[in-house]
């Protein structure tokens, strides 16, 4: 399967991928990897739940996001680096990993003091939509799409890092809308789901379009 990776910073991620897989251990392995992306998630939701004590528990929050994109991306970097794909293990360990990991992400916004749970599993609902679309397209067309219009999973990262940081700078104060409590943290994970849902719906009819088109069948001859 044809891998494409277009995202906003993949040119500088693959050059820092390929430069930490040279230097990597022989005893480090990919499952290793797999599992630190996995540890690094569960960090994540750790630092945020520790929020309730103190803010300053974001930079765990943020280290635990960088655990997971060291392992979530380097896994199967080193695997191709070594030779030692197992191109149908390493497809399905990864993107069912990816499950589990994401969840344990969101849940950490939804379950501190600045993100509502249900907006935050929204905007999880909004990616995974995304993520269902590539994997099928995958199946469709034997090219699997890491990122989407530009972003994927090291962009949303990056920005919940973002987001972290300014709320150790500014805070993020309960704001009344109507007869709704939000943070500005609330509002911009609601736009962010309503753009990965707009998307989603976009680009689906999209490439059915495109699909239909492809295999009409050809008009019949008259006798």
């Amino acid at each position: 399967m044809n891998r494409i990776h277009n995202s906003i910073v993949g040119a500088v991620e693959r050059r820092a991928l390929t430069w930490l897989v040279r230097r990597l251990p022989a005893s480090v392995t990919p499952d290793a990897l797999t599992a630190i992306g996995i540890f690094g998630a569960g960090l994540t939701l750790i630092g945020y739940l520790l929020t309730a004590w103190s803010p300053g528990f974001l930079w765990l929050a943020c280290l635990g996001l960088i655990c997971h994109w060291f392992g979530d991306s380097l896994d199967g970097t080193l695997a191709r680096f070594r030779g030692i794909e197992r191109p149908r293990y390493g497809y399905f360990l990864d993107q069912t990993v990816d499950v589990i990991g994401n969840l344990l992400i969101c849940l950490g916004m939804g379950l501190s003091a600045y993100v509502r749970l249900d907006i935050a599993l929204l905007a999880l609902a909004g990616y995974h939509a995304l993520s269902i679309y590539s994997l099928v397209k995958a199946c469709v067309s034997r090219e699997f799409h890491i990122s989407i219009v530009g972003f994927g999973p090291t962009e949303m990262r990056l920005l919940i890092i973002l987001m972290n940081v300014n709320i150790l700078l500014f805070g993020a104060p309960v704001l009344t809308i109507g007869p709704l409590f939000m943070t500005w943290c609330d509002i911009t994970l609601l736009l962010m789901a309503g753009g990965f849902f707009s998307v989603f719906v976009f680009l689906v009819f999209d490439y059915a379009g495109h699909l239909a088109r492809d295999e009409s069948a050809p008009p019949r001859s008259e006798v």
